[in-house]
């Protein structure tokens, strides 16, 4: 997920290209060098103003745990693997096709890594995406604070 060459100074774009479908788009956020806190991505020339992959994280959580578990609850989530610590994803039809997400935070619910992707790549198993995304990217955005 984060081997070179790299879109928003951390996120790998061939993880991208893979993950969504796309060979090209747009990659906006961070950049080289910056605290990372958000990549989104959009198709190349495409008046949507929908995003394909939206990575974020959100210091500080703007979602209770009560919140999150409802959330989870709501959209029928299956908790991430356990390695992976607290987080789940969930799948949902939207208008655009199939919304795939995956939410990780803190022990104290502190900070949340959110990935989305809308719609993803054909053929593609977008809730493994979704999770590999988490696995490679929160042990890098979630760890304490120093």
């Amino acid at each position: 997920m984060t081997a070179k060459p790299q879109e928003c100074g951390l996120i790998s774009r061939q993880a991208i290209a893979r993950a969504t479908g796309l060979d090209e788009f747009l990659a906006t956020g961070s950049r080289p060098g910056e605290r990372f806190d958000r990549c989104i991505v959009r198709k190349l020339q495409s008046a949507d103003l929908g995003s394909e992959l939206s990575i974020s994280i959100d210091d500080p959580s703007a979602l209770s745990l009560d919140e999150l578990e409802g959330t989870k609850q709501h959209d029928q989530g299956i908790d991430l693997p356990a390695e992976l610590g607290p987080g789940f994803t969930a799948q949902f039809e939207g208008k655009n096709g199939l919304n795939t997400y995956a939410y990780a935070w803190t022990p104290d619910t502190s900070r949340r890594l959110s990935i989305w992707i809308t719609p993803g790549g054909p053929g593609r198993d977008h809730r493994a995406d979704a999770i590999e995304f988490v696995r490679q990217l929160k042990p890098i955005l979630l760890t304490p604070s120093k």
